[in-house]
């Protein structure tokens, strides 16, 4: 069962995706891939590839606030930040695209995208496969699918959205049961958030907890509360392939060492 916050989180998403709908429907999504978004990046591939080299893959997050923290920059340029991310050595990007908790905006993705090369995830509240195409359109390259709040229904049926237009998909989960849910939809990639949605405090004793279910086969993400590069090489014994960081970097005043530190 959700808790209040996703609750509410739920609610006005539904109302955004109707109006979304009203301006632009599936059709005209979909005919209006331009050529370059077309063609994903492979969000999948590009870990996979690090992790069979023996490399560190770092997914670094676009952010310009949260709830908890409020706002974490206040010179929020995406282009900017998109290629200092490209240039220090992350592997992916991870953009935020919600507005009312996050002050994201959907616009930003089609920014990171034009400003580098590496994959993107869109980090939004999926629940609906309209935003699936919305963020192939966007130019995203990966969906989130947040087990907490999804039934395995709608789970698979963005799933299986996602794979239709060549998306790679991000089963995030929280606990034993949502991780053995996203082993039933055979997930591939499964990113573990080391945030308690109740207390948006962070334990990555979450991930710890789980490892004992890691397997060559899956790409295991370790999300939130990654500050430093003792917890990365801890995770990594554990199976971990890549790490999503946002508050620690995004915060920096120099973004680019607080990258390298991580990967060193």
């Amino acid at each position: 069962m959700m808790n209040s916050i996703l609750d509410k989180i739920y609610e006005y998403k539904k109302i955004e995706v109707n109006e979304s709908y009203k301006s632009l429907s599936i059709n005209e999504l979909i005919n209006n891939f331009s050529r370059d978004s077309g063609t994903s990046r492979s969000f999948l591939g590009s870990i996979r590839d690090n992790t069979l080299a023996g490399k560190i893959s770092l997914v670094c997050e676009i952010k310009k606030a949260s709830p908890s923290k409020g706002i974490l920059k206040e010179i929020f340029d995406v282009s900017k930040i998109a290629k200092e991310y490209s240039a220090a050595g992350a592997t992916c990007i991870s953009v935020l695209t919600d507005t009312p908790s996050f002050m994201g905006s959907k616009e930003d993705l089609g920014i990171a995208r034009n400003s580098s090369p590496l994959p993107l995830l869109r980090k939004d509240f999926f629940i609906d496969p309209y935003q699936v195409f919305e963020t192939k359109y966007l130019g995203g390259d990966c969906i989130l699918i947040i087990l907490s709040m999804l039934s395995d229904s709608q789970a698979r049926e963005l799933y299986q959205t996602a794979q239709e237009i060549e998306l790679d998909s991000i089963f995030e989960v929280h606990n034993e049961n949502e991780f053995e849910r996203a082993l039933s939809m055979n997930a591939k990639l499964i990113g573990v958030n080391n945030r308690n949605l109740h207390t948006f405090e962070t334990d990555i004793g979450t991930t710890v907890n789980l490892a004992s279910k890691f397997s060559d086969e899956l790409i295991i993400i370790s999300e939130s509360g990654i500050y430093n590069n003792t917890q990365i090489k801890m995770l990594r014994e554990k199976n971990v392939n890549a790490f999503l960081v946002g508050e620690s970097i995004i915060k920096s005043d120099n973004m680019t060492k607080a990258i390298q530190d991580l990967l060193d």
